[in-house]
């Protein structure tokens, strides 16, 4: 930082008057004390004449004072002192800043940890595409997974997984068949545990947690299946009621109240007597979409809601998400309920990633390859990353 010195404008000035005094300009104070001093070091006559000279000097002093008083405070002196406090505010504010936020279009990027060390008998060739960059949500994590492991036999699924899903946004969990992103659903609500690590709901680690409190927390959560899941000996009724008759106390027309609300608005209030086995595919998801509401859950989970529909049927699925979670954060707002409404969806559809995500997640290989708000993974440079959410045949995924 360029520092400016006030004091030394005196002997610049005193530079000044003394060549103005050399060229014929009006005597300054300096010169005629100099020619003062000259006189009394040196015989009578030149001190006479330096006298003179001093007097000559005395009646142009009144004009040469005024310029220095002039000099003193101009304004452009104000200017070096107001951009030296900008200068150093703003190397301040950068200080602030991590350095890769610095020039960078997302503006509030965490600085990058270390890159971890692959998996125990992996290569860093294998796991080269995992940039492991996370650009924050700016919200807490509904679920947290930390140094996840868990494999099946010598079947590796997790291999040090680090996830989070933002509270109150739909969430993607995006990647390859394979990849573990149904086994991240069981860990969530406690149907596996993992080999190593955590996994944290709402900043309580699900392993640790006694039964009675499992049972509790599963509470929060609505799950929605691949294939809608629907008891087939129960009609449409029954099989959305069937939450609120296990796990509450409310009585018929409480329970009849809240299923019909569901019901109509997934659109099937008409069909509510029908069996499953009446049912398009697309109902059926929707059925299981309603049932998984009636508990008025903190966290809903869908499980590939989009396998085996047309994509006008996922498209309409997609908007129903949509509009579904904007009204669930409505009522939590004006509720003022502790934790809003999270969606995390289980798929491989880009097109429902780009028309229903806020946050994605892409998971490859047990890991996260990076994560963050849709609209910084939809313009990722990362080669593995543009090749999943295009679906080009060319790049780091093959069929191997």
């Amino acid at each position: 930082m360029r520092r400016f010195r006030f004091g030394g404008s005196d002997g610049a000035d005193e530079g000044h008057e003394a060549g103005e005094a050399a060229t014929g300009s009006p005597a300054q104070e300096g010169t005629a004390d100099g020619a003062s001093a000259q006189g009394r070091g040196s015989d009578p006559g030149q001190a006479e004449s330096g006298s003179g000279s001093s007097a000559g000097a005395e009646a142009s002093r009144p004009e040469s004072r005024e310029q220095p008083e002039s000099r003193e405070q101009p304004e452009s002196r104000e200017q070096p002192e107001s951009r030296e406090q900008t200068e150093s505010r703003e190397q301040s504010e950068t200080r602030e800043q991590p350095v890769s936020a610095q020039g960078s279009r997302v503006s509030v990027v965490d600085e990058q940890p270390p890159r971890p060390a692959p998996p125990a008998g992996a290569s860093e060739e294998e796991y080269r595409w995992h940039t492991y960059r996370v650009y924050p949500s700016g919200r807490p994590d509904a679920v947290e997974f930390i140094d996840t492991y868990k494999a099946f036999g010598r079947n590796r699924i997790l291999r040090g997984l680090n996830m989070g899903l933002p509270e109150g946004m739909v969430s993607m969990i995006l990647g390859p068949s394979g990849t573990g992103k149904s086994v991240c659903i069981k860990h969530m609500v406690g149907l596996l545990y993992p080999d190593e690590g955590d996994i944290l709901v709402h900043g309580e680690s699900v392993p640790n947690m006694p039964d009675d409190d499992l049972f509790e927390m599963r509470k929060k959560f609505g799950l929605l299946f691949q294939d809608g899941a629907l008891f087939g000996s129960m009609n449409l009724y029954d099989n959305v009621a069937f939450p609120l008759r296990q796990h509450t106390e409310k009585g018929e027309n409480e329970i009849e109240d809240i299923v019909m609300r569901r019901l109509n608005e997934v659109g099937l209030g008409q069909s509510k007597e029908k069996y499953p086995n009446e049912l398009s595919g697309g109902m059926r998801k929707r059925a299981g979409f309603a049932r998984a509401l009636v508990l008025e859950p903190d966290i809903v989970l869908f499980d590939e809601p989009d396998s085996g529909l047309d994509p006008v049927r996922t498209a309409l699925l997609g908007e129903l998400i949509l509009e579904i979670h904007r009204d669930m954060m409505d009522e939590a707002k004006a509720k003022q309920k502790t934790h809003l409404p999270t969606f995390a969806v289980i798929t491989h559809d880009i097109m429902s990633a780009r028309r229903v995500a806020d946050y994605i997640n892409v998971l490859w290989k047990g890991r996260i390859v990076e994560a963050g708000p849709a609209e910084d993974m939809l313009n990722s440079e990362n080669p593995f990353i543009r090749q999943f959410l295009t679906g080009e045949s060319q790049g780091p995924l093959t069929m191997d």
